[in-house]
């Protein structure tokens, strides 16, 4: 294997520190991607804002495609992702930039290399025991991987991006008939009478204690699982602790804590294993799918969401909760009164975002999967190819 071990430096020009702008939801200059905007190895455009530069200051910080930046400081240090649209756009002091040499490295595989365990445990050689984790240019550059030819990368770097185009495509699809139906609720919001929730659901309070269940796997629906990929985590039962909500049908979760931070969770249960819900949410169900999807609507109403936050109890910023009965005494639209077409048109979404979301989590398992493999040469990418076109068509 004609592979040789390099360092990040020296396989791409003279790093370089970002701009010192300050962010603005005003488009009054170019784009301005922060270390915030970085997830899961690419930037998050939604959430860009844009500043005020220089034109000299602009040439000097601008993006273009195949820029590797990464984050220096903080939490989220080490944090990194590959530019694959400039977007007319710059980057920010947080951030370095990393730009490859053409005749040694392709970006997307040393981008890759960036998203891999052995460069997470490179930046934690170096933020262990600080009190605000950094890591410079120069410790960046140090990092060292296994490079083959040219040919070799980009092949590698095709499989893995196949894989991730098709994640990429259905989060849009996701966005998308989100955008859909919240544009619905807000339309029957003014269209439908008032009911307190109660009168259009009931509170499922089952619990049980996951100890009881030994080691046997199931589905948890936390906060840290809706954070991440809003999909549920699959455990031993033995590794949960306290008592869990049982979710034995299709229902509907909202979170009582921190409910400013909204999380609303359509919830159809496997059935192949148990589901567990923490007891921070409130697990709502109705009498038919279609009921629950008209319910939908009523939970994502703006007033509704409004007035989670203000019914809230507690001091603390981080662990205020709404009570199961202030919430359930919530006035929403009586979506009951809407037509069968309509309601059948939302569980259609509901359910082409949940479809989506399950292929999300199986393509990125796949992709995690295959990333170390490649990289390491211990599978060669004319293995993989026939597998990949299986999972992305």
């Amino acid at each position: 294997m004609n592979w040789s071990q390099v360092s990040l430096a020296s396989v791409c020009d003279k790093p370089q520190y970002g701009a010192i702008a300050k962010g603005s939801h005003q488009q009054i200059g170019p784009r301005f991607v922060r270390q915030t905007d970085i997830v899961l190895g690419r930037i998050d455009w939604s959430t860009v804002p844009y500043c005020d530069l220089s034109p000299s200051d602009f040439n000097k910080y601008s993006l273009r495609r195949g820029d590797l930046l990464i984050s220096r400081l903080g939490n989220g240090v080490g944090n990194a992702a590959i530019v694959q649209n400039a977007n007319d756009a710059v980057f920010a002091g947080y951030l370095v930039r990393f730009r490859t040499l053409a005749s040694k490295a392709d970006p997307d595989f040393v981008g890759y290399q960036l998203q891999s365990d052995a460069w997470r445990q490179h930046v934690v050689g170096f933020r262990s025991g600080a009190a605000q984790p950094t890591l410079n240019a120069q410790q960046m550059g140090e990092f060292k991987f296994l490079l083959p030819p040219l040919h070799e990368q980009a092949a590698i770097a095709a499989t893995l991006g196949a894989l991730d185009d098709k994640i990429e495509s259905n989060r849009r699809v996701i966005s998308i008939a989100s955008d859909l139906l919240d544009a619905i609720a807000d339309r029957s919001s003014q269209d439908l009478e008032g009911a307190p929730l109660s009168e259009l659901t009931y509170n499922s309070r089952s619990v049980v204690d996951p100890s009881r269940i030994g080691d046997e796997l199931v589905d948890h629906f936390s906060l840290p699982a809706f954070d991440s990929a809003v999909w549920p985590e699959r455990t031993p039962a033995s590794a949960i602790m306290s008592n869990k909500l049982v979710v034995d049908r299709p229902s509907i979760l909202i979170s009582r804590l921190n409910p400013r931070f909204n999380r609303t969770w359509w919830v159809v249960p496997e059935g192949s294993v148990i589901a567990l819900a923490s007891t921070e949410f409130s697990c709502l169900s109705a009498e038919t799918r279609p009921e629950l999807a008209a319910l939908w609507l009523a939970v994502r109403d703006r007033y509704f969401r409004g007035e989670l936050t203000h019914r809230v109890t507690g001091t603390s910023g981080s662990h205020q909760r709404i009570r199961p009965d202030d919430l359930l005494s919530i006035e929403v639209p009586n979506t009951r009164q809407l037509s069968d077409a309509v309601k059948q048109r939302v569980l259609d979404l509901l359910d082409l975002i949940h479809i989506r979301r399950r292929e999300i989590v199986r393509l990125t398992a796949l992709r995690d999967g295959l990333l170390p493999e490649l990289l390491s040469g211990r599978v060669r990418v004319l293995e993989t190819p026939r597998a990949v076109r299986g999972v992305v068509t």
